[in-house]
């Protein structure tokens, strides 16, 4: 019978990442891989022969810079590519075409409003204020929500000097962020229709909300949390795909000791006396260690894999009821041909619109429709797309000279049909409504489709694990965020049963390819050894 200092159930970006901490420390460690390779969410696969792409998670920007220099990543290959360019598109071919340029931006917002300019700079600098307040906490075990002694009351003082560091302005606009609606925040700020479209897409990605939610204006800090190679704010791909990031965290772990097996899906956490032992494998195979690290998501760690019987009934309850769902499709799109915007022809030419990032959104209100329709157990149609064309930025990722892949993120796609349909027979109808809607915009899109590959929310838990298909282990609302994440009794990495951890984006700061909660995790459990 092998056995461990730690075990690491799920070899994603966090899992590799408190590995590869543990390793560095003397640990003996071992990451378990249900899926023939590592990475998660976080991978880089051909979905079509000759096409290779991020087929999960597709943009870097969360990575902490902390955990790129501990754990070597350039080293070992990871290499940032920045996206320069923001493209916002609408079906009436008004668009939005943000380079960094001042005076082309402004230019393009003198199109739709003669003070909205200004107002988003100004907006811009209130967002880098707060997020940057959010990002000195994301390295940080969260404090106890309850009086559990002096070292968390001051932890909680600290939080507090950092807040009130800020102006009295700052602190309301904190506020509001935090527990406030998007559409106040963005009818605040906004008066062009465009650009409140705009500024509401940036809620989408990490959310499942209406702009009426309390509360779901949090993602809009994501932009000011983010950095890449020291550019604060920034955006962008990987060069050769997300699966350098993993593949640099996993030759980082191994470099070190670090033992990672795939294809060894665990099937149960093993519990001695009321402490964890290690784990049983599906095969039968059982591994013992005196720590386990749960990488998967909160539902499937305490309550499938563990099991209730080894927790309190209040707590089981809570976490029976944590909400896990993000209402994400993924699809990758293999092309013949450089796509050619018809708002923005080039000709067959590069040009900076297929540098960016891209978002079909109608209005605002079409994000409170797409969630209304989610909703109800309907797909959103016309969805809100988020794209990329990474192969215009790295052409190695296909094998063909001029062709490319595209990558779409559509929301909001619910995990649960209505009527009792099953999303294995409504993707085919899926798929065409989506190129349908982004016919509109590249009208060549059918012609040029070599292939592709569609991720439902039913696929992603299938494939990925991920309850519900929830990209973010739980939904990033102010009471699953911080000292209550994903519970206040797990909350800081530690949880009920003695030798448990969470190591995972149910875990404090959340979702996102951030290494933050594999870090904190990680220190979390070499104190307590």
């Amino acid at each position: 019978m092998t056995a461990y200092d730690t075990i690491i159930i799920g070899g994603g970006h966090n899992g590799l990442t408190t590995a590869a901490y543990l390793a560095r420390a003397g640990q003996r460690v071992c990451v378990l891989e249900r899926r023939p390779i590592v990475g998660g969410a976080a991978v880089t696969e051909e979905f079509h022969p000759g096409y290779r792409n991020s087929v999960f998670s597709y943009v870097v920007s969360l990575l902490r810079p902390e955990v790129v220099k501990d754990l070597e990543l350039e080293r070992y290959g990871y290499q940032p590519i920045p996206l320069e360019n923001s493209l916002y598109l609408d079906s009436r071919g008004d668009y939005l075409l943000l380079t960094g340029n001042e005076a082309h931006d402004r230019a393009q917002f003198a199109k739709f409003s003669p003070t909205d300019y200004e107002a988003y700079m100004a907006f811009e600098q209130v967002v880098d204020q707060v997020g940057g307040l959010l990002a000195k906490q994301w390295l940080k075990e969260p404090p106890r929500l309850g009086d559990q002694g002096v070292s968390d009351l001051i932890s909680m003082l600290k939080l507090g000097v950092d807040v009130f560091r800020l102006d009295a302005e700052s602190r309301w606009r904190l506020m509001q962020f935090f527990i406030g609606a998007p559409e106040t925040i963005i009818d605040r700020w906004f008066e062009s229709p465009k650009v409140k479209a705009m500024v509401a897409a940036h809620i989408m990605p990490a959310n499942y909300a209406p702009l009426s939610q309390p509360g779901a204006s949090l993602a809009m800090l994501h932009h000011a949390v983010g950095e890449i190679a020291g550019r604060k704010g920034a955006w962008g791909l990987v060069k050769g795909g997300m699966g350098s990031i993993t593949q640099a965290m996993a030759q980082s772990g191994q470099a070190h000791g670090v033992e990672i097996r795939t294809d060894a899906s665990v099937a149960k956490i093993n519990v001695e006396s009321g402490r964890v032992c290690g784990v049983t494998l599906e095969s039968g195979e059982v591994i013992r260690a005196q720590t386990v690290a749960a990488n998967t998501d909160p539902k499937r760690t305490f309550l499938k894999l563990l099991g209730a019987e080894h927790l309190p009934a209040s707590f089981s309850k809570d976490i029976g009821a944590f909400r896990q769902e993000s209402a994400s499709l993924r699809m990758n799109l293999a092309l013949s041909e450089l796509p050619d915007f018809s708002a923005l022809p080039s000709g067959g030419a590069l040009s900076p619109c297929h540098k960016s990032s891209i978002t079909l959104i109608e209005s605002a209100e079409h994000l409170n429709e797409a969630f209304h329709s989610a909703r109800k157990g309907i797909p959103a149609s016309p969805p809100i797309i988020e794209a990329i064309i990474p192969s215009a930025i790295d052409p190695d990722l296909v094998d063909k000279p001029g062709h490319h892949v595209m990558s779409l993120l559509c929301k909001y796609m619910p995990y649960k049909l209505s009527e009792g349909q099953s999303w294995d027979e409504q993707k085919p109808a899926v798929i065409a409504q989506i190129l349908d809607y982004v016919e509109g915009f590249i009208p060549d899109i059918r012609r040029i489709l070599v292939g592709h590959q569609c991720m439902t929310p039913l696929d992603l838990e299938r494939v990925l694990g991920l309850t519900g298909g929830d990209i973010c282990h739980g939904r990033l609302e102010p009471d699953q965020l911080f000292n209550m994440r994903p519970h206040p009794d797990a909350a800081q990495y530690a949880t009920p049963v003695p030798g448990l951890y969470l190591c995972g984006s149910g875990a404090h700061p959340g979702g996102g390819v951030t290494g933050a909660p594999g870090h904190n995790a990680a220190q979390r459990i070499l104190r307590d050894l």
